[in-house]
């Protein structure tokens, strides 16, 4: 049987940080204001300090989105956020990309695609449960 988890709280979470990180994200979601480098980097906290409320059992405080995808991924089927385990990666990968972007060799960002960004704030908004009236199957950006 797997353990009855409850609907993450920022209130019981005590992150009122991650609450204004949300609402960048909501912003930029519904206006697309917002630098995009910094929404990238808000996208991957709030995913972070999602998973390591509702699932405090399973993640630490200092997980990174890598170890949360690592930490599933290893506990497969059995991990009771497994449901999430390809949304998380495609999330971690898309991210990934996107950080350090200064530090690349030859010094040439290309800029972030603001569309796409979109895309994958909304799915990371679905996760975290930031845009109500929302069903389990729209987990994928459909």
């Amino acid at each position: 049987m797997k353990p009855q988890l409850e609907r993450y709280d920022l209130d019981d979470a005590g992150d009122k940080r991650v609450a204004l990180q949300i609402d960048d994200l909501l912003a930029f979601y519904r206006t697309g204001l917002g630098e995009p480098s910094e929404i990238v980097t808000e996208m991957r906290s709030v995913i972070e300090t999602y998973c390591t409320v509702t699932y405090a059992g399973f993640f630490d405080s200092k997980d990174t989105l890598r170890s949360i995808v690592e930490k599933i991924r290893n506990g497969g089927n059995q991990h009771p956020a497994c449901a999430l385990l390809d949304e998380l990666d495609q999330i971690h990968e898309y991210s990934q990309d996107h950080l350090d972007r200064d530090d690349l060799a030859d010094g040439a960002a290309h800029p972030i695609d603001t569309d796409e960004l979109t895309r994958f704030v909304s799915r990371t908004l679905k996760i975290v449960r930031a845009i109500p009236n929302l069903q389990s199957s729209s987990l994928n950006g459909n």
